[in-house]
């Protein structure tokens, strides 16, 4: 079970890819205790009711690190509900808890509390000063991978997993800013990339020969650190391997996850988060106690989701590894609808299979496995 809680909607950036830009652009709620409490109980609820051993706790914002007292307040609640829940709980139940953070407010004093409490981060970076600072900006322009840079070891310390965005401004030299990831000792890379609408044959061209090296680099560093995760090219060859699908592996849109906005909105994912009284896909309010929020019709709605295909899709041969069939976040930010298939998303998706697909039956060939 993976509860995202939105604390803020308030950000010391302003990255000009932030999918919350407009659904946030107050940028000025906060989640009060009343709200964090009953998102707490809700979250326990959820995880006996759907027997699962193990409950991730995500602070989210904006930007978490900028309510770190709600964040101890948090911890601790959560802990001492786990104790009261303990007979309802699974005997090998786990509580833990992550934090995605631009880094740029970490002082002492909260990377102390963050070891001590083994809090996992989810670390905002881009690659080096030149490639980070692209998109990622402070509210005065400038870029931010300075006030970062100082913490990047202790982040490599706490076995961060680092989270880049890939937009068009990104893609030359994309292989060198991943490799110089790597090379500053992380261990675990995701990336995403920003479906904008306004990608040319031309951009997908230039990040095709990045992805080729991408996954170049890839087969030989997982030789030498088996360890090593990079989501661009693993989660493709995994999805093919071992014969599963992303929608059932990687996503966990409402059978595994509640994200919860500022205001107590509940939705089945982090990408459908907002505090607006229209927001699509909301699920209910953790302040409302009438009904349940999984029975309602956006719930049901999500399972027909999670039951069929899209018409759009059949036949594809790369349906369930591809994100604009399989993700429901990607689907709702590109096309407004869950059951919407971005055309960009598909060309890209096509493009990345093809790759990882290609260079994956040449390393079989050779006798090389992952």
């Amino acid at each position: 079970m993976n509860l995202l809680l939105s604390l803020t909607e308030q950000c010391n950036l302003r990255c000009s890819y932030c999918y919350y830009k407009e659904s946030q652009a107050e940028r000025s709620r906060i989640m009060s205790n009343e709200v964090l409490e009953s998102s707490l109980e809700l979250a326990f609820e959820r995880t006996i009711e759907l027997k699962h051993n193990l409950l991730n706790i995500t602070f989210f914002g904006g930007e978490p690190l900028l309510r770190f007292q709600t964040i101890k307040k948090a911890v601790k609640r959560a802990k001492v509900l786990a104790k009261e829940r303990k007979d309802k709980l699974p005997d090998d139940f786990q509580l833990r808890f992550f934090i995605n953070t631009n880094g740029t407010l970490l002082t002492e004093d909260i990377l102390g509390y963050l070891k001590k409490e083994h809090i996992g981060a989810l670390l905002s970076l881009d690659g080096p000063e030149r490639k980070h600072n692209i998109s990622r900006k402070k509210t005065d322009g400038s870029g931010s991978f300075q006030d970062l840079a100082k913490w990047i070891p202790d982040f490599v310390e706490m076995n961060a997993t680092v989270l880049m965005v890939i937009t068009r401004k990104h893609v030359r030299s994309l292989s060198r800013a991943i490799k110089w990831v790597f090379e500053q000792g992380f261990r675990n890379v995701a990336t995403a990339v920003d479906f904008d609408g306004k990608w040319t044959n031309e951009d997908f061209a230039a990040l095709s020969i990045e992805y080729q090296k991408i996954a170049l680099f890839w087969f030989k560093f997982r030789k030498e650190n088996p360890d090593l995760y990079l989501s661009t090219i693993q989660d493709k060859v995994s999805y093919l391997l071992l014969g599963k699908r992303q929608r059932n592996n990687d996503c966990f849109i409402f059978k595994g996850a509640i994200g919860i906005a500022t205001n107590g909105n509940v939705f089945p994912c982090s990408r459908f988060i907002t505090s607006r009284d229209d927001a699509k896909y909301k699920l209910g309010n953790v302040l409302d106690k009438k009904g349940s929020i999984f029975t309602g019709p956006v719930a049901k709605d999500i399972c027909r989701f999670l039951k069929y295909d899209k018409p759009e899709c059949k036949g594809c041969l790369i349906r369930h590894r591809c994100s604009a069939h399989e993700c429901a976040c990607t689907s709702f930010y590109t096309t407004g609808s869950i059951y919407g298939v971005s055309p960009e998303v598909c060309a890209h998706e096509r493009m990345l299979t093809s790759i990882c697909d290609e260079i994956l039956a040449k390393r079989q060939a050779l006798g090389e496995l992952f």
